[in-house]
């Protein structure tokens, strides 16, 4: 818990959007000596990522980190060796200086990119309407659809759906987002669903009856409006059906995944496929294994889950074709495997708008695995 809690302020550091109190916990947690192989690895990342625009730090505590990364430097001389210019970069970093590096790693990465490289997946999709129109939508794009009793507004990345005429014919529209592509959406009864990439949602034009009912492909991230007397319902392709009153759930119910998994933030959900039904609680998954008849329960790490949506991948000793799955998905690559993936697990965090180039070099940091990318074909070898 200690690492990922290191990590987590590191991060939180890296989006400047840490606190003073997050400042100075980071600081402690930086100097205690079972954190040494966390702020290693996160030595490695920052020399791939980091670009400090200014003094986050004060001068004091600068000095002290300064001072821890000399102090580890004297003690654990060939651990060091092995990182010296990653740690120069977040002693840099972290004192305020960046002025010596005669080439920066986003340098570094422009040429990569020149020559053969992916970006990240942006705000894209296509919306169905029940009418057979189709709407091109990404994050650029601002106008204003009307459907029926229904008003459409798509601005910055998102839609908007509101229900003006409560009398009008009720139509479904489909929402998908391809590789390479993520949307929001805010429902007409005002919940808010984020969807990932190669994922659609099927929803109608307005919630009317005893229920609001809408069908999930993929990977979405659900905040629902709270209803007592018209519960939310989810279906899934499995038969699987996800109920809730009010509550924050993310599902991922790729069919290339082993299963489908609901996880639950907030409130509470209830799963019912063919005569098995549960309920889980806040900081719970239950999943369906393909082909299973019974629900598994278990509590995993809950932002690692939602990574996604706030904008990171985040990976806790996870296999090389898992990642890649992930990957796969956002970057709309193709991986292919040379050699032996057993025992090729992995740790790491990195921001969803980076180039595939800067989440491969990271991976490579371990000396496990190599890449080489050839237009949308990536190959996975292993060096062990």
């Amino acid at each position: 818990m200690a690492n990922e809690r290191l990590t987590y302020l590191f991060y939180r550091y890296f989006q400047k959007t840490a606190t003073r109190q997050e400042l100075d916990e980071l600081s402690l947690l930086m100097d205690q000596p079972e954190n040494e192989a966390a702020v290693k690895l996160l030595m490695e990342e920052a020399y791939l990522l980091f670009e400090p625009k200014g003094n986050v730090f004060s001068d004091t505590q600068s000095e002290q980190i300064l001072s821890n990364v000399q102090s580890h430097t004297r003690k654990h001389i060939n651990w060091w060796r092995g990182l010296a210019a990653a740690a120069a970069v977040l002693v840099v970093i972290f004192a305020g200086f960046y002025s010596w590096r005669s080439m920066s790693w986003k340098e570094e990465a422009a040429v990569m990119t020149a020559q053969n490289d992916v970006p990240p997946g942006t705000n894209k999709a296509v919306l169905h309407l029940a009418d057979g129109t189709v709407v091109t939508l990404d994050s650029a794009g601002n106008q204003v659809i009307q459907q029926g009793g229904t008003t459409i507004n798509q601005q910055n990345g998102q839609l908007h759906y509101t229900a003006t005429d409560a009398n009008a014919a009720v139509s479904f529209n489909t929402l998908s987002t391809p590789r390479g592509g993520q949307y929001s959406v805010t429902l007409p009864d005002g919940s808010k669903v984020w969807l990932n990439a190669a994922s659609s949602l099927k929803f109608p034009t307005a919630f009317t009856g005893t229920e609001r009912k809408v069908e999930l492909t993929g990977e979405a991230y659900f905040e629902i409006a709270k209803n007592a007397k018209r519960p939310f319902k989810v279906s899934l392709e499995d038969k699987t059906t996800i109920e809730v009153l009010g509550t924050h759930f993310n599902v991922n119910a790729y069919k290339d995944e082993s299963a489908i998994a609901t996880t639950l933030l907030e409130g509470a959900v209830r799963l019912t496929n063919g005569k098995e039904r549960i309920t889980i609680k806040p900081g719970e998954r239950a999943q369906m294994q393909e082909g299973g008849t019974k629900f598994v329960i278990d509590k995993p790490d809950v932002e690692r889950v939602v990574a996604w949506k706030n904008g990171f991948f985040q990976f806790n000793g996870e296999n090389i074709t898992i990642i890649m799955k992930q990957l796969s998905r956002w970057y709309d690559i193709e991986p292919v495997y040379t050699g032996n993936m057993k025992m090729k697990d992995y740790s790491g965090y990195i921001s969803r708008n980076s180039n595939i180039s800067e989440v491969l070099k990271m991976l490579e940091l371990t000396n496990e695995i190599d890449f080489k990318v050839e237009g949308r074909r990536v190959t996975v070898n292993a060096l062990k």
